[in-house]
Parts: C-alpha cells; structure tokens; sequence
C-alpha cells in the first residue's frame, strides 16, 4: 500500500492537483472519491498492470529470439 500512497500523494500535489473522481449516476455530478478509495484503486490497478506485464514477461521469454 505505501506504493500506492505515494502515487495518490503525487497526483495530489501536482500543480494543477489531480483527483480521483466517481461520477454520481443520480445527478450526473462528479466527487472526488477520497483518500483511502483513491489508494484502494491505484492498488488495484497496479494489480491488474502487473498481471499482464507478467503474461507479457512470459511469452517474451519463451521467444528464442527474444534476447537477441
């Protein structure tokens, strides 16, 4: 999670700030999702990134050509 936290502090401090938004599906208004979610989400979406860097990783390795 400390990867993650450093992420949202960095979108969070860049200048204009970033944000973490979820639309409202009633009034079609957009809220910044806070910190914990933010966190939450990034984790997941490093998760899923590394799933398929992995796959990738994978079939690269069993190309013969690939170290060349």
């Amino acid at each position: 999670m400390a990867i993650s936290r450093s992420i949202v502090e960095a979108v969070r401090s860049m200048s204009p700030p970033g944000c973490f938004l979820e639309k409202n599906t009633e009034t079609g208004l957009w809220s910044d999702i806070g910190d914990r979610k933010a966190t939450e989400k990034t984790s997941q979406a490093l998760r899923d990134g590394a799933a398929t860097l992995r796959k990738q990783l994978s079939a690269d390795l069993g190309d013969p050509d690939f170290l060349s």
